[in-house]
């Protein structure tokens, strides 16, 4: 019984989540929170912050504490001492490495802030692909609505034509243009229905609900105005940019490579040869330092220098690609959305002109006037044609929006 009972919950719970009418800031957040991209995105920024603190760890004090005994029977006691037993508590300090560490660890700080704003980037390309697929699916079920009123009214013209033609006022030809205009307009209909299950299924995919082909959405108001901005204020280029600053400061620690180091080393502890006696007697301490100056790496350093002047030179050259990429992106989602509202106007206005032309012949029609079928079949195609055409330019309208707020970084 309660196994019985649970189940209809659960069949209650999924007949209700089935029903709920999904908005954009919901599909959005609901994507955000499924993308694994975007956990990856994450998952490296979280890497580049691990690398600052490695970059970091030289300029402190390390400490270590270590114990050894070692015995060396049968060797000669003026090499071996006769054996050894320690236990020190060591500190090593890097006094002095002519700035190499410091730009290194201000290098790793500039790749850590570049994932830190590709992780920014990430999301808005989930949210531009989940706008899309929204839109999508709003345009698909538009077209549907307005072919499902078309076939409905093509399916009263036919029965109309045929009651004429039963009347004596219509010729057979006339019922075979009506009808095949009603049968073209059930073919594009089907087509709308797979259409709707297609943008369903890839929004579905994008919020973690696969195989679903009736995604319910709610209706969409107008247009928003495309969103206006710097491009060089957008995720992907100040990630750019600093990527650029990145390998200018590796650059810097390369050539620092041929400076001179000065590290201070201290010791606290026992250190004596038997153990009873080390640590009876033996505690003491031991301080020192040591200076390197590098005079000749086989090139090493040449070569690292080398390296990080290309990776310099190439994250340059990234960051230009990355300045114009984002400006004609931005650029051509403008000029779309402003042609899109500039063919909704003139769209709006032919619409009325395709109306009145077809209710004039249809009236001419009915009436015995002097027009045909044929001109009848063609100003109500023309005139659907119209309103199929306004879905399409508010769709191009709303995709260039989401082009545009993609370009500028916008994950709102």
């Amino acid at each position: 019984m309660a196994a019985a009972l649970t189940a209809l919950m659960l069949a209650a719970a999924a007949r209700a989540r089935a029903a709920e009418t999904l908005t954009l800031n919901q599909a959005i957040a609901r994507a955000l929170r499924f993308a694994p991209s975007l956990a990856a995105a994450s998952a490296a920024g979280d890497y580049a912050a691990a690398r600052v603190n490695e970059a970091r760890a030289p300029l402190l004090p390390n400490v270590s504490a270590g114990g050894e005994y070692m015995q060396f029977p049968g060797y000669n006691p003026v090499i071996t001492n006769g054996g050894q037993t320690d236990l020190l508590l060591s500190l090593n300090y890097l006094a002095f490495d002519g700035g190499r560490t410091a730009a290194q660890v201000r290098a790793a700080r500039y790749a850590a802030e570049a994932a830190t704003l590709g992780v920014a980037a990430m999301r808005a390309q989930i949210v531009f692909d989940t706008r899309l697929a929204y839109f999508d699916l709003a345009r698909a079920r538009a077209e549907r609505a307005e072919l499902d009123a078309s076939l409905a009214r093509l399916n009263r013209y036919v029965a109309i034509v045929e009651s004429l033609r039963r009347g004596g006022r219509a010729i057979p030809n006339d019922v075979l243009r009506i009808r095949t205009a009603r049968d073209t307009a059930a073919i594009a209909r089907a087509n709308a229905v797979q259409a709707v299950h297609h943008a369903s299924i890839v929004l579905g995919s994008l919020i973690g609900e696969f195989d679903r082909d009736d995604l319910p959405i709610a209706r969409l108001a107008g247009t928003p105005a495309a969103p206006a901005g710097d491009p060089a204020a957008s995720p992907a280029y100040r990630a750019a940019e600093r990527q650029v600053q990145s390998a200018q400061l590796t650059l810097d620690a390369a050539r620092k490579e041929r400076m001179p180091t000065f590290s201070v080393a201290l010791t606290s502890g026992y250190l004596g040869i038997n153990p009873t006696s080390t640590f009876q007697k033996r505690l003491g301490a031991s301080y020192g330092g040591a200076f390197s100056l590098p005079i000749f790496s086989g090139g090493l350093i040449r070569s690292h220098i080398d390296e990080a002047g290309a990776a310099e030179r190439q994250a340059r050259d990234e960051q230009a690609a990355v300045k114009v990429a984002v400006a004609r992106d931005l650029s051509d989602a403008r000029e779309r959305y402003e042609d899109a509202r500039k063919q909704l106007a003139l769209i709006a206005a032919a619409q009325t002109t395709a109306d009145d032309a077809f209710a004039l012949d249809w009236t001419r029609f009915l009436g015995g006037g002097a027009v045909t079928t044929l001109e009848v079949v063609d100003a109500y195609q023309q005139a659907q044609a119209l309103k199929i055409a306004a879905i399409e330019q508010t769709f191009g309208a709303r995709q260039a929006m989401a082009r545009a707020a993609l370009a500028l970084g916008r994950a709102q």
